[in-house]
């Protein structure tokens, strides 16, 4: 990705973009436990407090290794795909555990019953994430609308209409990476997606009569929030 400076108003870069309380450190988003090794160049980061910082990183392990293992429809580490999340459940056997745990057999069909609140707190914070460093907008508020599921159940229309996202219907904030995005097209897929990792990570944030941030991970997980005005 191309580093794309921050020409937005530099006051919201002091509010955690996850709680709005005095910052301190910096994110990654996405989380680097959702991408692969060697991690692309000019990773996004947001500001974040420190709690915020901390308070994330069991459930965005959790969300790692469960949707590699419904990718895999095994919780056995050499089945799964992705060796970083190899290691977690290797080096973690109780979230192994409980991620087995909600595996369930129907028939010659394998599924996973997922721990919906820790899932929705991942969205949320992603979400959050990426109107900071897109839109330079703090959201502490709950989304008026939040949803996740596999790409492969969505019906053809409703896919079609979650990849392709529409243009912003106001213009973002002057000096915004958005902004810059709408002008020059900066990493920006035709689809208008930012693509993080090919395969592995894009999202898109865009104003349209509120907030709309919506991102895929792995190819298989559609994600989307929505904040209203």
């Amino acid at each position: 990705m191309e580093q794309l400076t921050n020409f937005g108003d530099e006051r919201t870069l002091s509010f955690c973009a996850f709680c709005g309380g005095e910052t301190g450190t910096r994110d990654h988003c996405p989380s680097r436990i959702l991408l692969d090794d060697p991690f692309p160049s000019n990773l996004p980061v947001v500001p974040a407090c420190l709690a915020c910082n901390n308070s994330f990183s069991a459930d965005e392990e959790y969300f790692a290794c469960l949707l590699a293992c419904v990718i895999a429809g095994s919780t056995e580490p050499e089945r799964v795909a992705r060796a970083k999340v190899q290691r977690l459940l290797i080096a973690k056997p109780a979230l192994r555990s409980r991620i087995e745990k909600s595996r369930q057999t129907d028939g010659k069909k394998t599924l996973f019953i997922p721990e919906h609140d820790r899932i929705a707190t991942v969205v949320k914070k992603l979400a959050r994430g990426h109107a900071m460093y897109e839109l330079h907008e703090v959201l502490t508020d709950e989304p008026a609308d939040l949803w996740f599921l596999p790409l492969e159940t969505m019906q053809e229309h409703n896919r079609a209409d979650f990849e392709a996202p529409e243009s912003s219907n106001v213009w973002p904030e002057v000096g915004s990476r958005a902004m810059q995005r709408l002008v020059e097209g900066t990493d920006v897929t035709p689809q208008g997606w930012v693509d993080v990792q090919p395969g592995r990570y894009r999202y898109s944030a865009q104003l349209i009569d509120g907030i709309d941030v919506r991102f895929v991970v792995s190819e298989y997980l559609a994600c989307k929030v929505r904040w209203e005005y």
